[in-house]
């Protein structure tokens, strides 16, 4: 039934007639029913390429597609329950530190089936698992975990203090013409665009340095460093400059499909990978670039030649 996009299946004689609803609900079971409703009144649930009511009775050959992050979020989710030591890269009695993956947010939301740390709580023998700090769903990289009431409470107040290095791996969109640029403004939420916004009249302040790394033709892979932490700052703030996040849809109103697919990019090219901060002493984590998007680097590098 299934055709090779886990995200898309063809109707087998089998399946006909069952209502679209039903047929959902037993395909996707870790799903609430209430999200399947929302997902098919919505549209983003497509028969044949077009919109459905739920009550519409499934026949032979419909080609039936779901938002494919269902998928991916319930196989990391999986892939936690299984082995959740493999996403472990330190651990004391304090605290963990994760090297969270792209495409599964870090806590439970709105319509949000599957996140991080409620798979990492299910496995764990500790349930006061807190997060210290976030990183948005499609961001990789370094996730601080408190094990206890205490860390949780002095690591909070580190990271609101702006005491905790941070740094990343960016990939921005054209070129830019200096080596070092820094922004200084205030962020706000616009609540009917339903994201964030530049607002230095009622906006939090927001700090961000970014370092070019290496320009290519239509590309710069930059370091980005913050001392602030604020909702979609880093995001926000390269699109301020013209030169938004290569696979940033909230922030980029330009179609960037045919580019990203020649360039391999599936995913947001953020990603986490420098983490410093003082508990007693010293800690200072560095996590390497994620394959595939040493992959997409790889392809600019011939690009370029």
């Amino acid at each position: 039934m299934n055709t090779k996009k886990s995200n898309i299946f063809e109707i087998n004689e089998e399946s006909s007639g069952q209502r679209l609803d039903n047929f959902l609900i037993k395909q996707l079971k870790n799903a609430p029913k209430s999200l399947i409703y929302k997902l098919v009144r919505s549209g983003q649930v497509r028969v044949n390429s077009g919109r459905k009511q739920v009550s519409y009775r499934i026949v032979k050959d419909d080609i039936i597609r779901i938002p494919p992050y269902l998928i991916k979020d319930e196989r990391i989710s999986q892939e936690i329950l299984q082995d959740p030591n493999s996403f472990v890269e330190y651990e004391n009695e304090k605290f963990l530190l994760i090297n969270k993956p792209s495409g599964i947010a870090v806590h439970s939301g709105t319509n949000q089936k599957f996140d991080f740390l409620t798979s990492l709580r299910s496995v764990s023998q500790n349930k006061e698992l807190s997060l210290v700090h976030r990183l948005d769903k499609s961001t990789s990289g370094c996730l601080l975990v408190s094990k206890n009431y205490k860390s949780a409470s002095y690591l909070g107040k580190q990271f609101l203090a702006g005491n905790v290095k941070k740094k990343y791996y960016a990939l921005l969109l054209g070129t830019l013409d200096r080596d070092v640029i820094e922004i200084e403004s205030k962020i706000s939420k616009d609540v009917f665009e339903k994201k964030m916004t530049l607002d230095n009249i009622k906006g939090k302040y927001a700090y961000t340095k970014i370092k070019l790394l290496k320009r290519f033709k239509s590309y710069s892979y930059v370091e980005i460093e913050i001392e602030t932490g604020r909702t979609h700052q880093i995001r926000l703030h390269a699109a301020s400059l013209g030169h938004p996040i290569a696979g940033d849809i909230k922030y980029n109103n330009q179609n960037h499909r045919e580019n990203n697919k020649k360039i391999n990019l599936r995913r947001l090219f953020l990603h986490s990978f420098y983490l410093s901060f003082f508990y007693d002493e010293k800690y200072e984590f560095i996590l390497d670039l994620p394959i595939e998007l040493k992959e997409v680097l790889s392809i600019l590098e011939t690009c370029n030649d």
